[in-house]
């Protein structure tokens, strides 16, 4: 039997038919109705003339129908291109054009969107409008799915076929897309699961569907026979009382989301004791915020995970019983997988010697798409090159520093901006920092921080520097402070220093 996404949907309709599936809002589905509703979406693509092989873009809030139609999508063999929803006219043209979409299904609300784009984007053959509101110049997906039968398609899917090509967040120029078969995310299906130590029983999302965290928790939730809570966008109040509600078991947040959570006035008045484990990744958890998770939820285990959209899912595990010995660690490599770290002429670096991270195994990319140069220079010999900035402990542990092109060289010397972030999170004013890098004419580059302040406190930029000079070596602590009410973040919640550089660079 081909492993692919869709069978998975389709095993878990045999055997838990009744379990629920899928719960967003008010909208509860079993994995037989769920299943149903996807036959019916995928009939009425093929009618539409969308074939095995077709590139497909959505634009999609977090919605059943989304979901519907990603399984839709993959059950006839098209090619999933999930659409940013916060990307800007440019990027999506861009998007649209590079990935060679020849239909866009889309949310009524993007309707102005796809009104704006729509004359550059030529090669699209189909646009497929869902939602309550259809204007008559696009195909009605509601209409049209309506009146399709539940009888599963008749479709030749190979879990070699591709499934998705995902394109990233283009932080260090242009949007990658990263090209995944069915068998690389049933592989990294199997990895988060094995990871975890404990099967999926109620997690809650609030990823966007355009995001591969939120794809591999989907899947992997689903993989499991188990249900998934979803919600439309993030409102920390929201987590707390769907969690108290739904009695949900995991979450999985950036530590900015996490921080976010605990700055709730009322927060001991919700009953979060149904919460098993608690999840971490995009960046490193600093200890301040473990620890106060810890006594919010002593009952639950902490994981920090690490990996990149490259990797289909996560590279590394740190689990809860390895915290405490290993402060700092993202852990140990997932199951089926292998992790290194090199130096600069590709050799194995030397435990406690930071190096380019490393990783290989069946959850890999297949390749970037039309970029082949780029392809073989990112996967030499079967090996994913991170990009990332690391080291490994004796005992095989991972410890990221940052990314290559982070990295802050200033008078010859090598400054990680998480080591600098570390510090500042330990103040008691400050809730949020970024520290970053930008041009100096003496040292080539400098120490930059931007801090956002507790509510009612106030600072100086002077009162910053020294509390780092008091606990870093002098030539790590910030020349420039620059306060904001809020850093700027992508969809997931990950600080972008890119957009903090192109900010400041002139100032």
């Amino acid at each position: 039997m081909e492993m692919t996404i869709g069978q998975t949907l389709l095993t878990n309709a045999f055997n838990f038919g009744d379990r629920e599936a899928i719960v967003i809002g008010d909208i509860r589905a079993t994995f037989a109705e769920l299943n149903d509703a996807v036959n019916r979406r995928a009939n009425a693509l093929l009618e539409l003339g969308v074939k095995k092989g077709h590139h497909v873009g959505t634009l999609f809030g977090n919605s059943m129908e989304l979901i519907e139609s990603i399984y839709a999508l993959a059950r006839i063999g098209a090619v999933v291109v999930p659409l940013n929803t916060r990307f800007s006219s440019a990027e999506l043209i861009y998007v649209m054009d590079h990935s060679d979409v020849s239909t866009v299904i889309f949310q009524d609300q993007f309707e102005e969107t796809i009104q704006k784009i729509r004359p550059a984007v030529s090669d699209v053959k189909q646009l497929i409008c869902s939602g309550e509101t259809v204007p008559d110049e696009f195909i009605d997906f509601e209409a049209k799915t309506r009146k399709q039968s539940v009888q599963m398609p008749q479709t030749d899917v190979k879990e070699s076929d591709i499934a998705t090509i995902m394109y990233t967040s283009g932080t260090t120029g242009k949007p990658k897309g990263v090209v995944a078969t069915h068998k690389i995310w049933v592989w990294g299906m199997v990895n988060a699961i094995l990871a975890k130590k404990d099967i999926f029983q109620k997690p809650l999302t609030v990823f966007p569907l355009f995001h591969l965290g939120a794809f591999m928790q989907l899947f992997a939730c689903h993989f499991s026979g188990n249900s998934m809570v979803m919600l439309k966008g993030f409102d920390p109040k929201l987590v707390l009382e769907t969690i108290e509600k739904e009695r949900i078991t995991e979450i999985f947040h950036p530590p900015t989301v996490y921080r976010m959570l605990l700055q709730i006035p009322d927060l001991e008045t919700y009953d979060l004791s149904s919460i098993r484990n608690l999840n971490s990744g995009s960046e490193a958890l600093p200890d301040e915020i473990r620890q106060q998770l810890k006594k919010v939820f002593p009952q639950a285990r902490i994981i920090e995970n690490y990996g990149q959209t490259e990797s289909v899912g996560g590279l590394t595990s740190l689990q809860a019983e390895d915290a405490d010995a290993k402060r700092f660690s993202v852990g140990r490599p997932f199951p089926n997988t292998r992790i290194g770290v090199v130096n600069e002429e590709g050799n194995d670096a030397t435990p406690g010697t930071v190096g380019e991270i490393i990783g290989c195994g069946p959850s890999i990319m297949k390749e970037y798409y039309k970029n082949p140069e780029k392809t073989a220079d990112t996967i030499r010999d079967g090996w994913l090159y991170t990009g990332d900035m690391g080291r490994l402990d004796a005992d095989g542990f991972l410890y990221i520093k940052e990314r290559k092109n982070h990295m802050i060289i200033s008078g010859g010397e090598n400054i990680y901006p998480k080591e600098v972030e570390e510090v500042l999170y330990q103040h008691s004013k400050i809730i949020e920092a970024a520290v970053f890098g930008l041009p100096d004419e003496i040292y080539g580059q400098k120490v930059c921080a931007a801090v956002v302040v507790k509510p009612g406190e106030q600072m100086a930029p002077e009162e910053v520097i020294d509390f780092c000079k008091d606990n870093l070596a002098s030539f790590k602590k910030p020349k420039e402070v620059y306060f904001m009410e809020d850093l700027p973040k992508s969809p997931i919640g990950k600080v972008l220093r890119s957009a903090l550089k192109k900010q400041y660079q002139n100032t």
